[in-house]
């Protein structure tokens, strides 16, 4: 059974790094740039987990991390941050915050898997069976920061270029073969 995953990151690295440990063809992977497009995706979709970073663009994890766990309740939450260390912030996470677990960055693969699977309760045997299916690679949408479509609709459209005149094709026969 697919596990949908939004994953809440603005770093590419980290973004690959998750898709590289959950490489499963079990999960599919959204990719939010910040609590604004996340927020537009729960909404409209169900979320089996939410991975959010602590410190997002105009926003931060934890304010997220509340919000759905308040207004969707069956969505699991993991925290993950490059600068707020687990001793002083895991506590928080899980009690103030709805938060299954908090991890730093950089992830520790094998845990961070092991316990993403337990968070979702996703037992050893039906890994084993998708681990035989012919796509056992990770669907992944990426979608595009608020910034990126402001700059996209920003951007002037260029003309396209004048039509060139068609250029003469040379029809010389590269070899010449006499047959008699």
């Amino acid at each position: 059974m697919k596990k949908n995953i939004l994953l809440v990151e603005y770093s590419s690295s980290a973004i690959e790094a998750i898709q590289q440990i959950l490489h499963d063809k079990i999960f599919e992977i959204t990719i939010a740039r910040s609590e604004e497009s996340a927020k537009d995706l729960l909404k409209n979709f169900r979320f089996d987990l939410l991975i959010t970073e602590t410190l997002l663009p105009k926003s931060h994890g934890f304010i997220l991390s509340k919000f759905v766990s308040e207004h969707y309740p069956t969505t699991k939450i993991i925290i993950i941050s490059d600068k707020l260390k687990q001793a002083d912030y895991k506590h928080e996470a899980l009690t103030q915050h709805g938060a299954s677990d908090f991890f730093e960055k950089p992830l520790p693969g094998r845990l961070f898997r092991k316990r993403v699977l337990e968070v979702l309760g996703i037992d050893d045997e039906e890994m084993v069976e998708m681990a035989f299916s012919s796509d056992a690679t990770t669907k992944l949408h990426i979608l595009p920061s608020l910034e990126e479509l402001a700059a996209y609709k920003s951007k002037k459209e260029e003309p396209p270029p004048p039509p060139q005149p068609p250029k003469e094709e040379n029809n010389t026969p590269i070899f010449k073969i006499d047959l008699d």
